[in-house]
């Protein structure tokens, strides 16, 4: 190509402004070293931006992928309202050092205004954690344990697969136990079984253990994500695409068309859940509820805790009509109890298993109290937008006060900026479908010339005035 004449570095940055051009909100950054060559790369289209706004709040991160023998393709990816993967942005990177990540990072807070996920699943990498810890603070990093568990399959062959069921005892601890005391027995019990006391890898491993075993992740968010397998699965995707023997603007041409065919895949899914719905197992008034709240996915999977509940006994724990009712719920009456605690007055729930608490639905146990209660619906906290149907029903109030806060009120740049994620929004709505491009088209110039009417009416009532001031903070949006 005619790009490529130029240098790759070249055509990497006419690529990358061309987007611009195309997309004013399109954002992207190169690190440069001593020698002015390009080391890492990071960029996001507009709709990755909207997207983590929405569904950001679980991000995986893998740096497994090479695309040649220079670079490391890492995409921020997560799950949206379907459940399906869904990209916030990717990177290439040069290595993978504690700088390389803490560049990264912050370049991709500055592309996301700031905010930081709740949850954040990353193979296991001692610069990416010191990266993790300085530039996302308040999120809880996780551990992939299918990596872990690909590294237990190397490092502990003779036992892995053996008839002592060594890899049946080491999946109850990353997946099973409800507190740190029953963990740390069945820990004891496993090393002491398959004679692994001292195993070196495994004593590492259980330094790391808040950061993989569920039994120390129940009451974090992560979508019910515990592996990177969205990153595996981007990356497997790209495979169909890619070639390490491409260029880098090819590349970028390819990554396009993997990121059409997500966006694609979303919008039909769209559409059908617009025209069908999913069949009820029974004629449950919870179960329609939950059918009029969730996507289709997210309802399957609700629907398949409700239906779980006949094999669940309840058992009241308190006697007494007090505030709130407790009970040990548990599978046909015998093995584990799982406390739930239901208080009426504020309509809360809440099951020693904290499905919802890292999933997002309600698990069986906490259902199954419902059902003695006679509560027929979901309680509305229960009930969280990122799963439901109107997910994506942007609202400028979602994203905005109703009236511009002190800070939007200091500037020019600061108004410049607040009106331009008002209107990201917008754009990326209307973007979906040639008639909503029109009546987007047709309201803002309705709005624009309502503007300059406004505008004349401060001049004429003297209200008209800018100061040199106003211009100090401009910053750009993009």
């Amino acid at each position: 190509m005619a790009a490529m004449e130029k240098g790759g570095a070249g055509a990497v940055l006419e690529y990358f402004q061309k987007k611009k051009e195309d997309d004013s909100s399109f954002f992207y950054s190169m690190q440069l070293d001593e020698d002015d060559m390009i080391t890492n790369i990071f960029w996001a289209d507009d709709r990755s931006i909207s997207d983590y706004n929405l569904f950001g709040d679980v991000v995986c991160f893998d740096t497994t992928y090479k695309t040649n023998e220079y670079d490391k393709f890492a995409p921020f990816v997560g799950v949206n309202h379907h459940k399906q993967t869904i990209v916030f942005g990717a990177a290439l990177l040069y290595d993978e050092t504690t700088e390389s990540f803490e560049w990264l990072f912050q370049t991709f807070l500055g592309a996301m205004s700031g905010k930081q996920p709740q949850t954040i699943l990353t193979d296991q990498c001692a610069a990416m954690e010191n990266a993790i810890g300085k530039f996302f603070p308040e999120t809880k990093h996780r551990l992939c344990v299918w990596h872990i568990y690909q590294n237990a399959t190397k490092r502990l062959s003779c036992v892995f697969h053996g008839p002592n069921h060594f890899a049946t005892d080491f999946g109850k601890c990353v997946y099973d136990h409800e507190n740190e005391v029953e963990w740390l027995s069945a820990w004891s019990e496993m090393l002491e079984k398959h004679g692994l006391t001292e195993n070196k890898w495994l004593n590492d491993l259980f330094e790391l253990r808040e950061k993989w075993a569920r039994v120390y992740g129940r009451q974090n968010f992560t979508a019910n994500m515990m592996s990177t397998q969205r990153s595996e699965s981007m990356n497997n995707i790209l495979k169909n695409y890619l070639k390490s023997s491409y260029n880098l603007f090819r590349f970028f041409k390819h990554y396009e068309r993997v990121l059409d065919d997500r966006h694609f895949k979303e919008l039909t899914t769209d559409f059908s859940m617009m025209h069908t719905s999913p069949v009820l197992s029974a004629p449950v008034e919870m179960l329609q509820h939950a059918l009029d709240v969730y996507t289709p996915e997210v309802f399957t999977l609700f629907q398949k805790e409700y239906i779980a509940i006949g094999d669940y006994v309840a058992k009241r724990v308190n006697k007494s009509e007090m505030v709130s009712a407790e009970y040990n719920v548990s599978l046909r009456g015998l093995g584990r109890n799982h406390l739930v605690n239901y208080v009426a007055a504020n309509e809360t729930i809440h099951c020693s298993c904290m499905k919802f608490s890292f999933g997002g639905i309600l698990c069986r146990h906490a259902l199954k109290a419902l059902a003695k209660k006679d509560v027929r619906r979901i309680p509305p906290t229960y009930i969280l937008n990122r799963w439901s149907k109107e997910a994506k029903a942007r609202t400028i109030s979602f994203y905005h006060s109703a009236t511009p806060n002190d800070t939007v009120k200091q500037s020019f740049g600061k108004r410049y900026s607040h009106i331009c994620r008002t209107f990201r929004e917008i754009a990326s709505v209307a973007a979906e479908h040639v008639e909503l491009t029109l009546c987007a088209d047709e309201a803002a110039s309705q709005l624009l010339e309502k503007l300059v009417e406004k505008k004349m009416e401060l001049v004429k009532a003297n209200k008209w005035m800018v100061h040199s001031s106003d211009f100090e903070l401009v910053e750009e949006e993009d």
